[in-house]
């Protein structure tokens, strides 16, 4: 007889199941008909508790299902499976005759499995003629106290809830076109079809579990990667259980009824009257609701969301301590698979699910705290690709958040650097969480991965949603956002990528905004846009035919570029060149002080005194450059932009405002800059500076040595106006400059997040993801087989 989960996986090899699948599928039936019916027999065995062969016998009854079902559910050589007819068909049950699905009747006894008296819950806590009842694991969410489960009662947890996530895991043999159309029938019986008692206390087992702190003591574990601590094991499971429960929504047909809800489907009318309609991303009715997100959409009582809020903090917390202090990984060991990934996504998953938990979050006292956080953790995995699915779902939450008012306004409030390490901190006292925010998007923006170009968009929608209620944003950060403009605005850039339109428009709003509302809040950011004035411009005058010349050079120059490089060049750069060559975010720096956007306004006799660039700007001279090239026939698969393309978009951008108020408000930074330049220039000289020059007694003075004419004969040619400017942005009197805005006033409206469907493909594929590289690391239960709704790279 088996000893563990791993001799039934070594022994059972995926070759010997799929030729007993493909060649005699009778007996594969028969098998799993029998390993099932050995299952109810001994689930409903008196003495479960008591005969440890009985219990081993029913553990491995779970293990031999969990090795089979997989491969009921992966295609064969041509295409079909044998799913419908070895689970959902109904047939003569071995034994008593009675017809049966096997499906259905595996999903109920699952669940039962992790209630059953003696097994996975505490035999005292039972009454002795029931072998199964629904309670809630652990204290927290709907209960006040533990169980106080063994051991074993853990142990067993973790098997049958492995069996669940198999039995569920249809969606991985999927292709991600089809994900979303086609119904997860195991899934769909848990969450649609169960009664309310039974979801319930799965609900608050799995959501207490998931977030249950593991204390270690004042001991120093030992580091084993081969060891698995069995509690972080069954915290790894449920959380993973609850995702993939509260994520399903079951396809509807065009009538708007359930795909898969049959006429034995449970409904859930009683709870219709409280609870808002779950809508597809396509708008209709499933007809029926995942009593999941009905139970988690009504959560109201604070001490449950402070038992939320707190935990989740305090995985991401751990996580973060780990990764800045050596003493801190020695000390204390952070839960070994319950990573910031997962924290993010149950975050995530509660505020989409739970608007009162939103309203929690955001009126909390910790929420900066848990803004700040958030941001660590992008700042920390955006060069990492494996923390790709993390940082996307990290702007999934921010992007939310943004959406309420309330939080935008708090962003405005000072920010404490010191939970940062040193290399992400930024040499500005007076930053606000704005501002760091900012420079975050611009950090991002900047390294130009392109696995990162959705959380692109979210940043930009996240700056966007923010902007009517931006207030003192600091000079560096204004000019970042400027110098991001600069690029994105650029022709060559907006016509390379369709979505690259998409950006400009979230930034063109960025500027509106803070010009009809919040201009004089802002003086550093006004005069950073009156020096950007040339982009807004050029934008105005937008040519097709220039933009394609332009990018037809610059990707000429990249070819030729390419064609020189050398073998090592290549294999350093082997990611970049894959990525069309175009006006490069990555160009941007932090430190960066070309001229262009960021360039600072001079004087009429400083201009003066520059070689005169004649009548064309320096857009305007690149892009007569450029057009003197003929434009290249398009590859295969890139984007074509056409004039009705242009039209689109273009005349919807609200251009005009902004231009006006920026030639009205250069008018005056000009004349200040020029007044400031004039007295500069008639004030008395400077006193000479010491003979000693400030320096300390014990060097030589070499004062005689120098000439008496370099002390005071150098004169100040120019002057910064910058404090004279931007005292003037700050007044009154910049506001009486404006033109009148009443009647280009924009509605102050966030832009919300939408469930796309390829956001569901992707929340789809990420999480099962995550589920299939768990299960390799013990034993590999999916490992073998034909997976289909992502693509596995090997690491070797």
């Amino acid at each position: 007889m088996p000893d563990s989960p791993h001799d039934v996986f070594s022994l059972v090899t995926p070759a010997d199941i799929r030729r007993i699948r493909d060649t005699a599928q009778e007996n594969f039936i028969k098998l799993m008909d029998k390993v099932f019916d050995r299952l109810l027999v001994l689930k409903a065995s008196r003495d479960l508790a008591k005969n440890p062969t009985t219990t081993k016998q029913l553990l491995n009854c779970v293990r031999v299902l969990a090795r089979l079902i997989p491969f009921v559910y992966e295609a064969r050589s041509d295409g079909s499976t044998i799913e419908d007819i070895v689970l959902w068909t109904q047939r003569p049950r071995p034994g008593s005759g009675a017809d049966y699905s096997l499906g259905k009747q595996l999903v109920s006894a699952t669940i039962d499995l992790l209630f059953t008296s003696g097994f996975t819950v505490p035999q005292a806590t039972v009454g002795e003629d029931t072998a199964v009842r629904y309670t809630i694991w652990e204290n927290g969410v709907g209960q006040t106290s533990s169980l106080g489960s063994s051991k074993e009662n853990v142990s067993n947890r973790i098997e049958v809830l492995r069996l669940l996530l198999v039995l569920c895991c249809k969606t991985m043999y999927v292709p991600p076109a089809r994900s979303v159309a086609i119904a997860n029938r195991a899934l769909h019986t848990i969450a649609y079809n169960a009664n309310k008692k039974m979801v319930l206390c799965l609900l608050c087992s799995l959501l207490n579990t998931s977030l249950k702190e593991h204390s270690q003591g004042w001991a120093i574990p030992y580091r084993n990667s081969t060891a698995i601590n069995p509690a972080d094991e069954l915290t790894l499971h449920a959380m993973q259980a609850l995702f993939i429960m509260l994520e399903y929504q079951t396809p509807a047909t065009k009538g708007g009824q359930s795909s898969d809800a049959g006429s034995d489907a449970t409904s859930a009318e009683e709870s219709n009257a409280n609870t808002p309609s779950m809508v597809l991303v396509t708008g209709t009715e499933t007809g029926t609701q995942n009593l999941f997100r009905v139970f988690v959409s009504k959560l109201h009582r604070q001490q449950e969301f402070d038992y939320l809020i707190g935990n989740i903090m305090r995985l991401l917390e751990e996580t973060m301590r780990s990764n800045l202090s050596i003493l801190a990984s020695v000390t204390k060991q952070p839960t070994r698979h319950v990573m910031p990934q997962e924290a993010t996504i149950l975050l995530w998953l509660l505020l989409e699910n739970n608007s009162l938990f939103k309203e929690y979050v955001v009126d909390h006292n910790r929420s900066l705290r848990l803004f700040s956080v958030l941001l660590y953790f992008m700042l920390n995995g955006y060069t990492d690709p494996a923390q790709s699915g993390m940082v996307r779902t990290i702007s999934h939450i921010l992007h939310y958040l943004s959406e309420d008012g309330q939080f935008a306004t708090r962003l405005m409030q000072p920010f404490d650097q010191s939970i940062l390490p040193s290399q992400m901190r930024i040499v500005d006292a007076s930053l606000t969480h704005a501002d760091f925010m900012i420079n975050t998007a611009f950090t991002l923006l900047c390294s130009s991965k392109p696995y990162l170009v959705p959380v692109y968009s979210n940043l930009l929608l996240l700056v966007r949603n923010v902007s009517p209620y931006l207030t003192q944003i600091s000079q560096m950060t204004a000019d970042k956002l400027l110098s991001l403009f600069d690029i994105i605005s650029s022709p060559a850039f907006v016509i390379s990528e369709p979505y690259h339109v998409r950006w400009l428009i979230y930034l063109i709003e960025v500027f509106d905004y803070v010009v009809h509302y919040r201009a004089i809040d802002n003086p550093h950011l006004m005069y950073s846009m009156v020096k950007a004035r040339s982009c807004f411009v050029r934008l105005k005058a937008f040519d097709l035919d220039k933009a394609k010349g332009e990018l037809a050079a610059l990707r000429e120059k990249k070819s030729k570029s390419d064609a020189t490089r050398t073998i090592g060049s290549l294999g350093a750069k082997a990611d970049a060149a894959s990525v069309t060559p175009v006006p490069s975010l990555a160009t941007l720096k932090p430190d960066d002080s070309s001229e262009g956007a960021a360039s600072p306004a001079l004087s009429d006799k400083a201009r003066g005194k520059r070689p005169d660039p004649g009548p064309a700007s320096t857009s305007d001279t690149r892009e007569q450059a450029t057009t003197s090239t003929a434009p290249k026939q398009a590859s295969p698969g890139q984007f074509q932009p056409s004039t009705e393309w242009v039209f689109s978009w273009l005349p919807d951008l609200p251009l005009d405002p902004i231009i006006a108020v920026l030639d009205a408000l250069s008018v005056h930074v000009d004349r200040i800059s020029n007044d400031v330049q004039r007295s500069a220039e008639l004030a008395p000289p400077t006193e000479p500076i010491p003979s000693d020059g400030g320096k300390s007694n014990l060097e030589p003075d070499q004062s005689d040595t120098k000439p008496a004419d370099q002390t005071s004969t150098e004169p100040i040619a120019t002057a910064d106006p910058t404090l004279a400017i931007i005292h003037w942005l700050s007044s009154n009197a910049m506001t009486q400059a404006m033109p009148d805005l009443e009647d280009s006033m924009p509605e102050i409206r966030p832009r919300l997040q939408g469930m796309s469907p390829a956001l569901v493909v992707w929340f789809k594929s990420l999480l099962w993801s995550m589920v299939y590289s768990s299960g390799v690391k013990p034993f590999g239960i999916w490992k073998n087989t034909h997976v289909r709704l992502f693509v596995i790279k090997s690491s070797q």
